[in-house]
């Protein structure tokens, strides 16, 4: 309706009787003048009327497109008369439809394979328990020192296999998009902590230090759970590449457009060619630890970017140098 298109027909219209209106006068008086600008003016009317109500036609499924690309249920179109605009009608609700039933099926088809995974994963939680439980039975039972060895190899093989099973079921429910992320603001430094918890043994074990810069004033909205095990992510990989006697370092800042942990290690440059590489699942470097299966990275990613946020790497002078983002 407020196109400069119309605007300009209309003038143009008008122009035209203006000028049949002068030229009737000229040669038939005010009798042909009045007769002229009655008719031109009935006519620019018309004209006037219908290719308003075309843009409005126009207009409505600019909204139909529009309320389909945000992802809503537009309604159906209303009927038309018979034109290239109702053609244009017909074809477009159409192909909506079909976009939506394949969207369904698809959202469908992700939601099964989810379902799918956590249940073959509930069904190798249970040997996988049974078999540590035997384990512990049989310490119990045999003498001091025989078959121990034995016993810690598969103790630590079956919770290796376990944490796979854990991690492959956690990225399946972030691809499959049903993961309820509960986003609220939190203390960054509470983040650190509850992702720091569970690595004081491997730190201890490898010799590496841990240094955290994160004041207390500062504060990220994220899901707790999920943002600290992308954080637990980071910081195991970086201990994994740090060599004895070295320091991972961690830090929090808060920016306009997002908050980022930063993750530093003084393990060895990665490789250029490496680099497009770390996230891809199941992916090892040649620096690689042999226990490494190559999860963690790409789960940190999946879990940030479900948040709106992500996971990058690069070198710097002092090591590798991880950022875990959160977009505001």
């Amino acid at each position: 309706m407020h196109s400069r298109e119309f605007y300009r027909m209309l003038a143009a219209m008008l122009a035209l009787t203006a000028a049949a209106a002068i030229g009737q006068g000229l040669a038939w008086g005010v009798p042909g003048a009045a007769t002229a600008l009655v008719l031109g003016g009935a006519l620019a009317a018309l004209a006037a009327a219908y290719t308003l109500r075309r843009y409005r036609r126009i207009g409505q499924l600019s909204e139909y497109l529009a309320q389909v690309y945000t992802g809503g249920q537009p309604p159906r179109l209303s009927g038309q008369t018979p034109g290239e605009l109702s053609a244009l009608q017909d074809d477009l609700y159409k192909i909506t439809s079909i976009l939506q039933q394949q969207a369904a099926a698809l959202e469908a088809d992700k939601r099964f394979l989810a379902d799918s995974l956590s249940d073959i994963a509930h069904q190798l939680r249970t040997p996988l328990s049974a078999i540590l439980l035997q384990c512990d039975f049989l310490r119990e039972e045999l003498p001091p020192g025989e078959a121990e060895e034995g016993l810690a190899q598969i103790e630590t093989q079956t919770g290796r296999i376990r944490w796979l099973v854990e991690a492959l079921l956690r990225l399946s429910r972030l691809d499959a998009g049903v993961v309820p992320f509960e986003k609220k603001e939190h203390p960054a430094r509470q983040v650190l902590q509850r992702a720091v918890g569970g690595l004081a043994e491997l730190y201890l074990k490898r010799g590496v230090e841990l240094q955290a810069d994160c004041p207390e004033e500062l504060f990220c909205v994220c899901d707790l759970e999920w943002t600290a095990e992308a954080l637990a992510n980071l910081l195991k990989n970086a201990a994994e590449h740090t060599p004895p006697g070295g320091r991972v370092r961690v830090e929090c800042s808060c920016q306009a457009l997002y908050f980022e942990f930063r993750v530093q290690n003084q393990g060895p440059a990665i490789p250029k060619e490496e680099l497009p590489c770390l996230f891809e699942r199941f992916w090892r470097g040649a620096s690689a630890s042999p226990g490494s299966v190559g999860i963690g990275l790409p789960l940190a990613r999946s879990i940030a970017r479900g948040q709106q946020g992500d996971v990058t790497a690069e070198n710097t002078p002092e090591g590798p140098l991880f950022r875990l983002r959160l977009f505001r």
